[in-house]
């Protein structure tokens, strides 16, 4: 496993085995979206490590469940499971553009966990993976684009989406942006 921080937030990558197609496909992938999911699950204790030891189980084991993403990111910190240049099955569009061209991100929304810190979380991680892959912000889509299921459920239903988004845009502008650096004393008006 891998550890360095994104952004401030602590990050893992874990990535699964190979072996299991329905957890890990091995399908080469240029990434053109993020997709942003929640985990919907409620439960005590389910942050990132554990859907990253579910994620890891389900490779090594024998399920025909065909369901992955690439990163799971809590209150506390971010797990990778897959690498970026490969699909997951995530978004319920079989060979589409979802599955095929997006990272998929989910944000855990368990019930002992700070769920504004984990959207925080997640909008650090979404700022760096566009600054990495080159996919825009008006690339960064609901899990809903892609099958029409209402998620991310918690930012649908309370009318967040829009502030997810412009937080991202915030975070890349203010990380990754160079700024305009008129100093040194040198600059002054022309005309007066």
């Amino acid at each position: 496993m891998h550890q360095n921080p994104i952004n401030g937030v602590p990050f893992t990558e874990w990535i699964v085995p190979a072996g299991n197609d329905n957890i890990r496909p091995q399908n080469y992938m240029s990434p053109k979206y993020i997709t942003i999911h929640e985990t919907d699950n409620t439960s005590v204790g389910a942050g990132a490590r554990n859907h990253a030891q579910y994620l890891y189980n389900q490779a090594v084991g024998n399920t025909d469940r065909a369901a992955s993403w690439h990163f799971t990111v809590d209150d506390k910190e971010i797990y990778q499971h897959l690498p970026l240049n490969e699909n997951e099955w995530h978004a319920g569009d079989g060979d589409g553009p979802g599955n095929r061209e997006s990272i998929a991100i989910e944000i855990a929304v368990n019930s002992d966990g700070n769920y504004s810190k984990a959207v925080d979380n997640a909008k650090k991680l979404v700022a760096y993976l566009m600054k990495e892959t080159g996919v825009p912000l008006n690339n960064i889509v609901k899990h809903q684009k892609w099958s029409g299921k209402t998620c991310p459920a918690n930012m649908i239903n309370n009318g967040q989406w829009d502030a997810f988004v412009n937080g991202v845009g915030e975070y890349y502008n203010n990380l990754y942006q160079p700024k305009d650096d008129i100093t040194g004393g040198w600059y002054e008006p022309a005309i007066r």
